[in-house]
Formats: structure tokens, C-alpha cells, sequence
């Protein structure tokens, strides 16, 4: 499924860089803010290892990221040369800054074996980069315009609780080229932060153009801009699943530079229970920010008996569950004993195991006998008694449920 607004821009960018390219008699790259390449025009003149491995593998080695940045790219708002780098077998090249007033869109790159272009070349060079920021300026205009003729449809979408209604909304969507009837749906939720000084619609649609850019043209991706942003992984079938919740991570590390935790639905829903995706995702963007999942994304599929505490959580309240939690557990918490409250949950998730709870926290075995006696006159109970375990874990889990208690990986 191709982004007929995208596709139409990108052959406009194309034709600015092969024409470069013809004229210059030069092999050109165009590639975004993180070094990837967005288009690159045919084999002219002599390549190096650099230009290779960007188009063959659709990145640029760190090592050499590292280079060009150091020697001031990211800072530049003109051309600059930038000479040899024998080392990562780097030819000298013209690096294009392409930018606006408020927004870096990439790198124009002219490879240059002989170290020497006219000024002419580099005038036609610093046209096309104008040329690109212009045709990119347009094209977040006209996606922005079309992102708020999108947002409505897509709300509605994940409120559509009912069949009848949810089949209405899909029937809309296929007559903008959005999805189709039988299409399926990953739903992820994420907090972007406040950091940024970036607007969230401007910085969410960049999202969606960069995991538009990552996968194939069978998958469509949409954002919703807020806190949480919502994202929408549309697709004709579920193949290729699997690999989506790490597509989207490395998509929100790359645009917000951050690894904030994600809750995703999990497994492909039909695209008509998109409203169940959305809810479950949000159940497990709770869970993922309280530390439930072992990755940055957090599966709903995959959260065992986490979930029935989501959806205890979300009808009882913070401050309900408060109430439910061990007083033993809560008499921990105020005293700040959160080495007692990892040791009692590790040991608790070991079913009891002395060995891998001493292992997994590295303590002696005596240090931990010594921490099992204090837990057991804290929660003045048997620690060997199964009944007393469960509490003991539902507890611990509520309590972070509540925010009463988040467990630090370094209090051991």
C-alpha cells in the first residue's frame, strides 16, 4: 500500500537527484537527519566503501556517523567539503546541508574522488539542496493537511466499541486509500515526554514517515499525536508481525531520542476490533511504565497474569488498590526498605529457589537467609506457606499498580 502523497513527493526528489547527478557526472546521495539514505541516484564516477554500504544496507556505520557529526554537520547551515577519512576508506565529498527555518530534513552528498569541483558544481549542488528543502516543505504541508482529515477518521476508529460501527468507519477509511475490509491492526502506545521543543503533531507525523520508510510498502503506519501518542500498524495480513514492535522502537529512539517504555496489543487484531487493540495496548503501556515487562515493549499477548491486574487496576483506582496490598508490604515501603522488597519479589518469582535468588541479586547465600528472616518478621507470616507467597506477589504487584512502589535495579 503506497502513500500516494508521499510517492508522488519522492519521485519529485528522485528526479532532483539523478538530474544532479547527470549534470555533475557524480554519484549523489540524499540522506536524512540520522545519516539513512532516502534516495540515491545511479553508479557515476568512482564509489567508496561509505556509499556501498549506505545504499546496500540502508544505514551509515556508526563509526562514520560519529566522524561526520564531530567534524560539524549537524551544526552546518551551508555547504561544507569534507575531506578523506582514509581510515573508514571515506573519498572527499560535498555534504548539503537540507534544511528550513525549523527543521534539519537531511544531507545532500556529492562524492568528489578528486577532491576538486567547480564553483559552478557547487552552485547546481546548493540548488538542488534548495530544491529538496522545498519539495520536502511542501510535503509536510500537504501531509499535515492530510493528517487532520486522517486523525478524525482514526479516532473514531479505536472508540468504535460496537461491530456495526467499527465496519462504518473501515468502509470510510477504504475510500480514502487508508485500509481496506479485511486488513489487520497492531496498536502501540507510547509517553513522548516533554523535552522536545518540537511541536508533537510535526514530531509524530515525522514518526510515521520514518516507519513508513523502515518496512515495506504492504504495511501502513498512523499516528495520533498526544501523551500517549498512539501508533497504528496497518497491514493485509499478519506476515511479518513479529518483527513490528521492534520496527516501531527503533522508530521512536531514532525520532525522539529516547527509549520510553511501549505497550502494544500484541498479535494482528482485525482492523474492525481496532477499539479492542487500542484498549489493550493502553493496559499495556500502564504495565510496561511500572516495570512488568522484561523489554521496552510490552506485549499484551505476553503478560500473563499482569493482565487481570491491569484491568483490576484500571476499575478499582490507584487509591482503591492502595487498600489491598499487604500491610506487611506497605509497613516496607515507608520505610524506604526496597532491598527487602526486590529481595522478597526475585525470591518469589524463583518459586522459592534460595540458589537462583542468590545468584540472580549476587548475594551470599547467608546474606539472603539473613534478608528472609527480616521479610518474614516484617509480613508476619510463613514464607514456605503458598497461600502466603501468592499474597505476598499480588501484593507486591499492586503496590506498583498503585505507584506506592517501583523496584531499582540497583538496590541489592
Amino acid at each position: 500500500m503506497v502513500d500516494p502523497v508521499s510517492a508522488d513527493f519522492s519521485v519529485r526528489m528522485q528526479l532532483i537527484v539523478d538530474v544532479l547527478a547527470q549534470t555533475l557526472d557524480r554519484a549523489v546521495l540524499f540522506d536524512d537527519e540520522e545519516l539513512t539514505p532516502i534516495t540515491h541516484s545511479r553508479q557515476l564516477g568512482e564509489l567508496d566503501d561509505v556509499r556501498v554500504h549506505s545504499v546496500l544496507q540502508r544505514e551509515t556505520r556508526a563509526e562514520v556517523k560519529a566522524a561526520l557529526f564531530e567534524f560539524g554537520i549537524g551544526s552546518a547551515d551551508s555547504a561544507l567539503w569534507i575531506p578523506a577519512f582514509p581510515q573508514y576508506n571515506l573519498m572527499p565529498r560535498l555534504c548539503v546541508p537540507v534544511r528550513s527555518a525549523s527543521e534539519r530534513f537531511g544531507y545532500l552528498w556529492i562524492i568528489v574522488p578528486d577532491g576538486s569541483l567547480s564553483e559552478h558544481g557547487r552552485q547546481l549542488a546548493e540548488r538542488a539542496g534548495a530544491d529538496l528543502r522545498d519539495v520536502l516543505d511542501r510535503r509536510n504541508a500537504a501531509l499535515r493537511a492530510e493528517e487532520s482529515a486522517q486523525q478524525g477518521l482514526l479516532m473514531r476508529l479505536i472508540a468504535a466499541e460496537e461491530p456495526g460501527q467499527a465496519a462504518a468507519v473501515v468502509a470510510e477509511l477504504q475510500t480514502r486509500a487508508m485500509a481496506e475490509p479485511h486488513d489487520v491492526v497492531q496498536v502501540f502506545r507510547f509517553r513522548p515526554g516533554a523535552a522536545a521543543k518540537v511541536d508533537p503533531v510535526d514530531r509524530s507525523l515525522a514518526l510515521r514517515l520514518r516507519l513508513a520508510a523502515a518496512t515495506d510498502r504492504t504495511r501502513r503506519w498512523y499516528t495520533l499525536a498526544g501523551s500517549p501518542t498512539t501508533i497504528l500498524a496497518v497491514a493485509g495480513s499478519a506476515a511479518g508481525s513479529a518483527t513490528t514492535a521492534e520496527t516501531v522502537a527503533q522508530g521512536v529512539r531514532a525520532s525522539y531520542g529516547a527509549r520510553p517504555p511501549i505497550g502494544t496489543s500484541g498479535a494482528p487484531l482485525p482492523i474492525t476490533q481496532a477499539a479492542l487493540g487500542f484498549r489493550q495496548s493502553s493496559l499495556a503501556l500502564t504495565l510496561a511504565e511500572i516495570g512488568a515487562g522484561s523489554t521496552q515493549v510490552a506485549d499484551w499477548s505476553a503478560l500473563g497474569s499482569w493482565r487481570t491486574l491491569a484491568l483490576l487496576g484500571k476499575a478499582y483506582g490507584p487509591d482503591r488498590l492502595h487498600d489491598l496490598v499487604h500491610p506487611g508490604i506497605v509497613g516496607l515501603i515507608e520505610q524506604r526498605r526496597d532491598d527487602l522488597l526486590r529481595t522478597l519479589e526475585t525470591y518469589l518469582a524463583n518459586g522459592g529457589d534460595v540458589r537462583r535468588t542468590s545468584e540472580e541479586l549476587f548475594l551470599h547465600r547467608s546474606t539472603l537467609y539473613y534478608r528472609l528472616e527480616k521479610l518474614t518478621e516484617a509480613v508476619g507470616g510463613d514464607l514456605n506457606d503458598g497461600e502466603t507467597r501468592f499474597e505476598l506477589m499480588l501484593s507486591l504487584r499492586l503496590a506498583r499498580l498503585a505507584g506506592l512502589y517501583h523496584p531499582d535495579s540497583t538496590d541489592v
